[in-house]
């Protein structure tokens, strides 16, 4: 005898899907379908960007008045070695940048390089 197990244990055969929907009839015509289509596509503009690698940098209210400075290291630092030098004398500045002596020479560095090294009077 030969039936599919479905048939054994159901009593009759499973119904494919397609046999249980009604095929829907469409609504409207392909050529007029394109045609929203396209008008709505044309209608879409995109998301303006997000600027997620230019974080706003953190500058201390400090360093506008401070005469002495601590210069990051930007390379790797060994174990127990300190991520700032100095302090450095602070020779001019501008907004974003300093000019510091770093080692008897003047050096221009970034503002976000730097924090504000409190000297105190040894008198």
């Amino acid at each position: 005898m030969q039936s599919f197990a479905a048939q054994l244990v159901y009593g009759e055969p499973l119904r494919v899907p397609s046999e249980i929907l009604v095929p829907a009839t469409p609504r409207f015509e392909a050529s007029t379908f394109i045609q929203q289509l396209r008008r709505h596509m044309d209608q879409l503009r995109p998301a303006p960007a997000a600027h997620h690698a230019s974080p706003a940098t953190f500058i201390h209210k400090e360093l506008q008045d401070s005469t002495h400075v601590f210069l990051r290291q930007d390379s790797i630092c060994r174990a127990l070695e300190p991520p700032y030098t100095g302090p450095h004398k602070v020779i001019a500045r501008t907004d974003k940048t300093l000019t510091i002596v770093v080692h008897g020479r003047q050096v221009n560095i970034s503002a976000d390089r730097v924090k504000p090294a409190y000297i105190l009077d040894g008198t």
